[in-house]
Parts: structure tokens; C-alpha cells; sequence
């Protein structure tokens, strides 16, 4: 397969998925292409000693547990560099994984895998390609990028293809015969990829993380969308009824719309730190068999709040998209019900229409859940309502509304609390 032969619009596996795996390690790209993602994309900048090290930043500071700049390492150094995939990902990843160089990636993925290549350093562009050459690499198979036009005319000359990144300029991005151009997403209309299109120039756009925010660039024509979560944008995430907490690892669509949350290695669970805000993560890989219809059980706890019971809480938040919930900014486009349970012991149901909730659709006070312990939550969605119950520590709340339907997109989260989730289910 070519980048020709793909159906647009295509994924590419930004920095090989980067809210999935460690980005840029030879181990995170093994498990893009294991996923079945036809392309993945490399950051490249060039070495001291003429090397090609792969990483986005110019300094090896977030990804590695070394500092300094990319560029003042060399071939051999560069491999010395240990990657702490726990800072950015937490659990599920072996200790001693190191930054890759282009060679290798080349070795192992070339004419096997669609390569997405971005010239990282001003002086790259022209040693990538002489890698590319080097290893008999088909043209066909990658798709170069710069922000830099000159960048952009050296891979043409040499018969590569190219994005140019960054840019609108459609008549220009013709005029120099440039195939690609790559905006950011907030600069695509309908108009400009009507206009490159008339042009022969395809727009691959960058970072689509969200479902809601790829479904409106594909229906302003794009062609390709960058995302760090490449399987659950490219809807090809196994549907999935249980959490798979346990595994310590991101799963698909497991996106922060305030926070990401941690795991737990002491118990296999996942869930919030205590913090003086409110944290919400969605779950984009739980989706129920029938979303007009179904029960979401869940076993939660609150382990320590900070200030008044009364506003400290666990939440789930079943909303109609994956839009995401920002409880103390504006949210639009949330759409669906707020059911939380607070320290003092009341559960209690919002309705959430463009992202304003409304007073408590229904509530009922409890028994205040003993910190530490586990409580077992229960929502149930009909075509007519809704219902929530959590045993003792809460009652049951019924509410006869039908105002969102479906609501098949599960978030969950919590407000000044630590609070810890187990046995998600969806029947």
C-alpha cells in the first residue's frame, strides 16, 4: 500500500499515538502497527555527529530522565538516553525504553508501514532523505513534513512528497507544487479545503483528539487528521462493556477533559488525586450495547476531600458526544445528565444542556460513605428516564426525563476529592 491507495480521510498515528503509548519508541510504534494504524508519524531532527534522533522537542528534558538539547547529542549518546514512560504515561510499560534513531525506524517499519516524517531541525530535511534513499526506501510509502517552504522544495526535488505544515496559503502550496498542505485544525473550513481541493492539494490537519471535532473536519473535507489517540479517532476501538483498569495502561479514547487521572498499582484501580478543583476524564472506549437503553454499575470510593462534604464528590457524567465537560468553564456542546455522589452522603442528578446544569433534577441525602470504603453505584437510562442508586450511602433518585437521548458517552470524575473507580460495567 502507497498513500495513494488509502481511503480519505486517514488517520495518521501522531508521535505513534502519544496518549496511548510512549511516543516516538520503537515499543510504541510496534503497537500502533499492531493496531492495525496504516501510518505513523516521526519528529526528526538532525545530531552532532550528523545523526537523525527521533523526538519532538529540541531538548531531551520531558522524555527522558537526562536534560539538554536534541541536538547537542550524538548517535551513540543518543541511545544511552532512558525514556521514563511512567512520568508521562504511568503504569504498564517497561523500564529501559530509549529514543529511537530515523535508521532504525527505517530498518524495521520501511516499506512495511506508511511513514509520516517531519523535519524537526532546520538541517534535517536534507539527511532524511538521504536516509530514506540509503535504505531503499519507496517514495511512495512516505509522506515528508516541514514548516519550512525550503524544506518543502528540497523533498519535492529529490521525488518525495510533502506536507507543508502550518499553512493556508492554497495558491502558493500550488505555485510550488507542493501536494499537502497542514494547518492546525481551528483553521479549517469547508471553504479551504474546497479551495485546495480545485487546487489538487490534499489538507491533512493537526491534532484531532475527539470524535465530535473529527466528525466536523470530515464534513469540511479534510483529508487526513494527526491525533495522539489514532484508534478511538478512527472509530476502530473495539466496543468495549467493562473498564480494563486493571491493565494500568491507556486505553483508546481515555482522553483528560480536566484531567487524565492516575492508576493504582496497590489495588488495579484508576481515579483522582484530592485537589481544590474538579477533574473529569472521558472513557471513549466504554460504550454500552444499547446507547438509548442500558445500566452503567461501578464500584467508587472517596478516600480524602478538601473543604466542605457538601461540594466534594465522585461524578459520572453520561452525555450524548465526547465533548468535553470543564465543570468550572464554559462547556458547550455537553449535552446529558450529572449524577454526583458527595461526601455528606447525597446523591444527586443535573441535567446538562449545552454544558449549563440546571438545579438538581433530583437528589436525595444518605449516609455519608466512610472514607476508604467502597460504594456501589448504579445508573440506569431508559427511553423515559433515569435512575441512579448507590445503597446506603445515598438512596435512590429517580428522574422522568427524556430531553437527551442517547447518552452513550460515559466521563468520569470528581470535585476537591480523592476518589478511586473499579468494575466499570455497561449492560
Amino acid at each position: 500500500m502507497d498513500f495513494a491507495d488509502l481511503p480519505r480521510p486517514f488517520v495518521i498515528a501522531h508521535r505513534g499515538g502519544a496518549l496511548q503509548v510512549p511516543e516516538h519508541t520503537m515499543e510504541g510504534y510496534r503497537v500502533a502497527v499492531g493496531q492495525g494504524l496504516p501510518v505513523i508519524e516521526q519528529d526528526v531532527a538532525r545530531l552532532a555527529d550528523g545523526g537523525l534522533g527521533v523526538m519532538h522537542d529540541g531538548t531531551v528534558d520531558r522524555m527522558t530522565t537526562s536534560s539538554g538539547n536534541v541536538a547537542e547529542h550524538t548517535s551513540v549518546s543518543w541511545k544511552q538516553l532512558d525514556i521514563d514512560a511512567s512520568a508521562t504515561l504511568g503504569g504498564g510499560w517497561p523500564d529501559g525504553l530509549r529514543p529511537p534513531l530515523f535508521d532504525e525506524v527505517l530498518v524495521e517499519f520501511g516499506n512495511r508501514v506508511l511513514l509520516c516524517a517531519e523535519a524537526k531541525s532546520a538541517d534535517a530535511m536534507g539527511p532524511m532523505v538521504d536516509a530514506l534513499d540509503r535504505r531503499g526506501i519507496d517514495p511512495a510509502t512516505v509522506l515528508l513534513q516541514s514548516f519550512a517552504l525550503a524544506d518543502c522544495r528540497l523533498a519535492l526535488a529529490r521525488g518525495y512528497r510533502v506536507i507543508w505544515l502550518g499553512t493556508t496559503d492554497v495558491d502558493r502550496a500550488a505555485a510550488e507544487g507542493v501536494g499537502w498542505i497542514g494547518p492546525e485544525a481551528g483553521s479549517v473550513t469547508a471553504e479551504l479545503c474546497a479551495r485546495a481541493h480545485a487546487a489538487g492539494i490534499e489538507v491533512a490537519c493537526h491534532t484531532v483528539n475527539r470524535r465530535h471535532h473529527r466528525d466536523a473536519l470530515v464534513a469540511a473535507g479534510v483529508d487526513a487528521l494527526f491525533s495522539d489517540d489514532p484508534v478511538y479517532v478512527a472509530g476502530d476501538a473495539a466496543r468495549r462493556t467493562r473498564d480494563l483498569f486493571a491493565r494500568q495502561v491507556w486505553l483508546p479514547g481515555m482522553l483528560p477533559d480536566t484531567s487524565r487521572g492516575r492508576f493504582h498499582p496497590d489495588d488495579a484501580t484508576w481515579g483522582f488525586d484530592v485537589a481544590e478543583t474538579t477533574a473529569c476524564t472521558l472513557l471513549g472506549f466504554l460504550a454500552p450495547p444499547d446507547p438509548a437503553a442500558f445500566t452503567l454499575r461501578l464500584d467508587l470510593r472517596i478516600d480524602a476531600t478538601r473543604g466542605d462534604p457538601g461540594s466534594c464528590c465522585a461524578s459520572v457524567l453520561l452525555s450524548t458526544d465526547d465533548h468535553p465537560y470543564r465543570p468550572s468553564a464554559d462547556s458547550p456542546g455537553v449535552d446529558g445528565y450529572l449524577v454526583t455522589l458527595r461526601a455528606d452522603g447525597d446523591l444527586e442528578v443535573r441535567r446538562l444542556t449545552d454544558g449549563e446544569a440546571t438545579v438538581p433534577a433530583a437528589s436525595t441525602g444518605g449516609d455519608p460513605p466512610a472514607p476508604g470504603t467502597w460504594t456501589s453505584l448504579q445508573v440506569t437510562v431508559t427511553g423515559a428516564g433515569l435512575s441512579a442508586g448507590a445503597g446506603s450511602a445515598g438512596g435512590t433518585v429517580t428522574v422522568p426525563d427524556a430531553t437527551h437521548r442517547p447518552v452513550p458517552v460515559v466521563h468520569l470524575g470528581g470535585a476537591c476529592a480523592a476518589v478511586r473507580f473499579r468494575d466499570v460495567e455497561v449492560s
